[in-house]
């Protein structure tokens, strides 16, 4: 369980914390890394690295020339399961955590909302 990632309605969509330790735990840390995911369409997103921190301190902003961004498609979806894809392929499955959702997750979607395309 070292690494967490969160994915939320409002941008930068989705952060991603990683727990470490380097010898037998005589040091410690965590790196926090946040990105933009962007509806590119049904099946295909875009991931652009915004920031990082390390050990919680002062987020560091990455400048647009150096963001790395990838693409990635949705290849499997359901309540507690998500499945991607890079471009070259390599499969990351992300289980949901929890069904608990933090307050500040943004306005609940509408029937109306839910039935049109993908923004």
């Amino acid at each position: 369980q070292n690494l967490e990632i969160t994915i939320s309605r409002s941008q930068p969509r989705v952060e991603g914390l990683v727990k470490f330790q380097i010898g037998n735990g005589s040091f410690v840390g965590t790196a926090r890394v946040t990105s933009r995911l962007e509806t590119m369409s049904t099946v295909r997103m875009k991931e652009t690295y915004e920031s990082a921190s390390f050990q919680d301190l002062n987020s560091i902003e990455i400048p647009s020339f150096l963001q790395y961004s990838r693409d990635i498609y949705i290849t499997y979806v359901d309540e507690d399961l998500l499945i991607v894809r890079d471009a070259s392929g390599v499969p990351e499955v992300l289980v949901r955590k929890d069904m608990v959702f933090p307050r500040d997750h943004g306005p609940e979607p509408s029937d109306v909302d839910d039935m049109g395309p993908p923004l």
